[in-house]
């Protein structure tokens, strides 16, 4: 039962999952079809769907019904978590579909990193698309594909949060590299008296809005796929041609961020060097956690 609850929550989180990645997330020490099983029971009690996801060989993809978000939505676990988006029109639901599972890809790579380090990181420690509002309309507002909060415990204890940013190759290089320059206006805003805007450098200081949620800015984490590796070079690039640019620069001095490939991560860790710093791609590939920011 224990198993079957995460499972609605883990639907609920993420809106869609496959159950492959149910089982790596919940029981990955158990068969697959235990978790199918798990799956058609909910299905037979209205709680969640499947459909056939496109051009995978037949493969599903499980969400939660109308009656199966009703439930999920009073568990207190899941307080935090923003409303659940029904997929309403289950042919228009598929064109969102690789971006969503890619979400829950990265989110598996870190869990099963922390898994075989030791580490404190589990199946909910990655909330998606939590709203970071800092001015009125659109461009004041940012929202994460996810936010993550690791536990290093060998050594030193530390804890890490991070945004994370996912493309799966439909976004253009530009426009992914606005939202490296939304987080620096974000991370430059400070609250101002009602009737007043600013920004702490354009106020001469002053302490940061988002340090209402955050005791350190987390670092922003880009990872990308389905570009192959000429894409992915160029989105880099993009990234890395906005980071140098007086704004963003100076966000950077003291907040990590990085770009990795999906792939990468899956066949090595996302522990392992296979983040590049977007301030600096000269630099190398390093750990994500190593980066603390430019000198100034």
């Amino acid at each position: 039962m224990e198993i079957t609850w995460a499972v609605v929550a883990s639907l609920f989180q993420f809106r869609i999952a496959t159950a492959e990645q149910l089982r790596r997330l919940h029981a990955p020490d158990s068969s697959i079809e235990k978790m199918r099983a798990r799956l058609r029971r909910l299905r037979e009690q209205g709680l969640a769907e499947e459909l056939v996801l496109p051009q995978s060989g037949r493969a599903k993809g499980w969400f939660l019904t109308e009656h199966g978000a009703r439930i999920a939505g009073v568990f207190p676990e899941l307080a935090d978590i923003p409303a659940l988006r029904l997929p309403g029109d289950k042919e228009a639901f598929k064109f969102t579909l690789y971006h969503q599972l890619a979400v829950v890809r990265t989110h598996l790579v870190f869990l099963a990193d922390a898994r075989r380090r030791g580490d404190a990181y589990g199946p909910f420690d990655l909330i998606p698309e939590i709203t970071h509002r800092f001015a009125e309309g659109k461009e004041g507002t940012v929202r994460p594909d996810g936010r993550l909060h690791y536990g290093r415990t060998a050594g030193e204890r530390r804890s890490h949060r991070a945004f994370v940013e996912v493309d799966c190759g439909t976004m253009g290089g530009p426009r992914l590299a606005a939202k490296l320059n939304a987080y620096a206006r974000y991370w430059a805003t400070a609250p101002l008296p009602a009737g007043v805007r600013g920004t702490t450098e354009a106020q001469g200081g002053g302490d940061p809005l988002w340090g209402r949620r955050y005791p350190r800015f987390p670092t922003l984490l880009f990872v990308l796929t389905g570009t192959g590796q000429a894409g992915f070079a160029h989105r880099a690039d993009d990234l890395e041609l906005i980071a140098r640019t007086r704004y963003v620069a100076k966000m950077l001095r003291t907040v990590p961020a990085l770009v990795a490939k999906l792939e990468d991560l899956e066949d090595e860790g996302p522990s392992s060097d296979v983040w590049w710093s977007i301030a600096d791609l000269e630099a190398g590939p390093s750990p994500w956690w190593e980066l603390t920011g430019t000198r100034p």
